[in-house]
């Protein structure tokens, strides 16, 4: 009866979760890289969006992610909710495999907790994206738990002479060449798979050739990323965050695990670091003291072995990113989360036989997650509900607009394009909006031009109204533009370089929208 509770409450936990996310995902608006997404998955065909993929991509990922969202699109229609399924469906996956992989290390109830815990973290931001990373945590998971079942399984074989482990073995393959083509750091998944791997043969004085086998046909899987790899290399020469490569990448990514720390305030950023690292060693002691709580629990080593490397994650990140491919985004190392919510499970495990316990555990994550998702939602609609107010144009920049003899109105922050393009509400405006490009500006005030590339290969794939800055510099009269001042609109250096004059016209699309006239 008590393991049974333990079985519902998780699958409870797991719909409670997809739930919360769907209502998230339906008030929240696509961001850039969503855009980006859409606009390549939507095509007509696979052939159509792998020929993107290999030739113009805009959403610089490998095949799997756009594969499931295409398929998604066909079966649901092009939306942003067929966008975000396969994430999900990933994140779903993750907790699902979880409550596996803990229950053969804790049981039911551990197996419950893990299960229930990241839907109370940040990264479930990711079910709710458009984006590899939920689907790379589910398939983390996935790796992970067939691995233990496999490994668990070859010492079953040798102590009682049955062989049952093909099915982990072949999930483990496939686990590992999908990981690998959702995302290109998926790669990292090799890390904790391979150190435990390896840490068992030690271990044991032999080699598993099936397992060995199993991760090495799942490694071969990396040639299908050739095509897409070499097609997003063209970005590399000046990506937009390469060479900032630092060691506060990795504490940003234990920060971003828990919290959107981009929000807070420096000292409150610090403290956060403080509290991290606090519950980073209690997490730890705790393992230590349910280990030698005198309950039987036993953990194999290589278990142990494979929880602490991938709850390293964002150091193995920040090597690969330091040493090899020069940059990095704290959303690449999001896998750590597993092996921490696993480890806090194993920690609670003593405490969770304690039937008191168990129930006043349940309340709080109950109450917890839907707490959580509540403040979530709400803040999701909020944000919505400002973003598309600044779409409706003032009276006054209207008639700007109208009056105005280019007839265009031009935006040169690529994020603010791309999301007001999709969501402006005024038909004619919509039509109006132009993007403007310059890859020698952007490389002169920006030092990357990764915002140029996209811009060209936005035209080639969809058709959309794109100019040059330089050939919009050489017309004459004024030039209505929605003007950002970000890190990502050089326009502001580039008017005054170039002694434009610059009239104010008001506010609108979250901008300043001023009349430009070059000399």
């Amino acid at each position: 009866m008590k393991c049974r509770l333990a079985r519902t409450m998780a699958v409870v936990f797991v719909l409670l979760t997809a739930a919360l996310s769907l209502a998230w995902s339906h008030h929240k608006l696509m961001s850039q890289d969503e855009v980006y997404a859409y606009q390549t998955y939507s095509v007509p065909t696979v052939a159509d969006m792998v020929q993107v993929q290999r030739t113009w991509p805009i959403s610089l990922d490998p095949l799997l992610y756009p594969l499931l969202s295409h398929g998604a699109m066909k079966a649901f229609g092009a939306s942003a909710f067929a966008l975000r399924l396969p994430a999900l469906l990933g994140f779903l996956l993750m907790q699902a495999c979880l409550f596996f992989f803990v229950r053969n290390l804790a049981g039911e109830r551990a197996g419950m907790v893990a299960a229930a815990f990241p839907a109370l973290t940040a990264t479930l931001f990711y079910s709710a994206e458009g984006r590899p990373y939920g689907l790379m945590l589910g398939l983390y998971t996935l790796a992970l738990w067939c691995w233990q079942v496999a490994e668990r399984q070859e010492t079953r074989t040798r102590e009682q002479g049955t062989e049952r482990r093909t099915w982990a073995l072949v999930g483990l393959t496939v686990a590992i060449a999908a990981t690998i083509n959702s995302h290109y750091f998926g790669i990292l998944l090799l890390v904790p798979i391979c150190a435990a791997e390896g840490f068992r043969s030690l271990q044991r004085r032999r080699m598993d050739w099936p397992m060995c086998a199993a991760i090495c046909v799942g490694i071969a899987g990396f040639a299908a990323t050739s095509p897409f790899l070499q097609a997003a290399g063209e970005f590399r020469k000046n990506y937009y965050n390469e060479g900032a490569v630092g060691l506060r990448d990795i504490t940003r990514a234990y920060r971003s695990i828990f919290v959107d720390y981009t929000r807070m305030s420096m000292p409150a950023q610090h403290l956060w670091v403080v509290v991290l690292i606090a519950f980073a060693v209690a997490l730890v002691w705790g393992c230590v003291l349910a280990m030698r709580d005198g309950s039987g629990l036993r953990i194999p080593a290589a278990e142990w072995a494979l929880l602490l490397v991938l709850a390293s994650l964002p150091f193995c990140g920040y090597l690969l990113a330091r040493f090899v491919t020069h940059s990095i985004e704290v959303r690449y190392v999001l896998g750590a989360v597993v092996a921490i919510s696993a480890m806090l499970a194993v920690a609670m495990s003593p405490w969770l036989r304690r039937d008191a316990v168990f129930n006043a555990v349940l309340v709080v994550l109950g109450v917890a997650i839907v707490g959580a998702g509540a403040v979530r939602i709400h803040a999701e609609q909020k944000k919505t509900a400002a973003r598309l107010a600044s779409l409706v144009l003032p009276a006054e920049v209207k008639a700007a607009l109208d009056a105005n003899p280019d007839g265009r109105v031009y935006v040169q922050d690529m994020g603010a394009f791309e999301e007001n393009r999709i969501y402006e509400p005024d038909a004619d405006v919509r039509a109006r909006m132009t993007l403007v490009y310059s890859p020698a500006e952007e490389l002169r005030w920006n030092r990357h031009d990764t915002m140029a590339l996209t811009a060209t290969h936005i035209a080639r794939i969809t058709g959309l109204p794109v100019v040059s800055y330089e050939a919009l510099r050489a017309q004459t009269g004024e030039h209505l533009f929605v003007l950002y001042h970000t890190g990502w609109d050089w326009t502001d250096q580039a008017f005054a370089e170039d002694g434009a004059k610059v009239r104010p016209v008001g506010r609108a699309m979250a901008g300043d929208v001023a009349a430009v006239e070059f000399k």
